[in-house]
């Protein structure tokens, strides 16, 4: 047949597709990591945007050295007077930049969008996210600063590694209620794998491997938004895909760290500090010669290693 009528003929009364009120979010790291772990401190309303603070040096001698700090330094004699011992401080300093994202957005796109989708409330949102994760790639970036490390270069992480991981905690003198391991993706499958392995503890010796490393997978297997995937020792495992490469790319740097907590910061054991000099702020201002409106989300924000003796980098192949 011929001459039909059709779409192409009528293309200016008939619609190609129907525009749906909807905008699919894209994939994305989830954020939070720096938040839910570091000790916070504030700047805000200070004349500078590096904090200093005051680190205790021991006097005493120092953990896991059998002793001899304390072997004979404070035997005392009856009837003769005490020497006086000098304490001294260190410290650590913290330095705040800028974070920032901003988009304008035109009035045409605004008027001529379909209806149901808010624009303006949607980058809003996706804002925040930007900026925290940024923040967060800077604080994942401090484990492979970390001085005490397990793991070697080239090679999968084992699960004696990453017990040995929080036995370093422990034996650097750390008390602390709660630890976490932050594992880069590719370190966090080794770490799956090793458990599902046949000459593994796990695998066999139910019960020991229990007691032992005390694991357990969550529910969903850390398809949820804070990405935890297990349990080990009793410690939550988070992953990422924030965390650096080292080695020439040949490995990355994860860690197991001790998260602020009232505990972890009263005895000294909170790995990491986050500073704020100024909390995240949107603002939006009407530009009536691009017709447009500009969007700019900026924090000042500083992250710093407080405690080294409390973090241990965690090298795995990043392949």
């Amino acid at each position: 047949m011929a001459s039909e009528t059709t779409t192409s003929t009528l293309d200016d009364v008939t619609h190609g597709y129907l525009i749906g009120p909807y905008f699919i979010a894209a994939l994305c790291e989830q954020p939070g990591l720096a938040m839910r772990f570091c000790r916070e401190f504030s700047l805000i309303g200070k004349a500078t945007n590096v904090l200093q603070i005051a680190t205790e040096t021991a006097y005493w001698g120092s953990p896991n050295d059998r002793g001899s700090g304390v072997a004979t330094a404070f035997n005392a004699t009856q009837a003769t007077s005490l020497g006086n011992t000098a304490v001294n401080s260190g410290n650590v300093q913290c330095t705040c930049a800028e974070y920032g994202v901003a988009m304008a957005l035109t009035d045409n796109v605004q008027e001529d969008s379909i209806d149901g989708i808010d624009l303006l409330g949607l980058f809003g949102g996706q804002m925040l996210k930007v900026l925290t994760l940024a923040i967060d790639d800077d604080y994942i970036a401090l484990y492979a600063s970390l001085s005490q490390s397990v793991g070697s270069s080239g090679s999968g992480v084992t699960i004696a590694q990453m017990v040995a991981a929080q036995q370093g905690l422990r034996v650097r003198g750390a008390v602390a209620d709660a630890i976490a391991f932050v594992l880069g993706n590719v370190t966090a499958g080794y770490v799956e794998t090793a458990l599902l392995a046949t000459n593994a503890a796990a695998a066999i010796y139910a019960l020991s491997a229990d007691r032992l490393i005390n694991y357990a997978p969550t529910p969903d297997n850390g398809m949820s938004g804070n990405r935890q995937v297990m349990t080990f020792r009793g410690a939550p495992v988070y992953t990422t895909g924030l965390t650096d490469t080292i080695n020439a790319g040949a490995d990355e740097a994860s860690a197991c760290i001790c998260p602020s907590t009232a505990v972890n910061d009263s005895s000294g054991s909170t790995t990491h500090g986050l500073t704020w000099k100024r909390l995240p702020r949107f603002e939006t201002q009407r530009q009536a010669k691009l017709r447009a409106t500009d969007m700019v989300m900026t924090a000042r924000a500083g992250l710093v290693e407080i405690q080294d003796g409390a973090g241990t980098e965690i090298v795995s192949k990043s392949t």
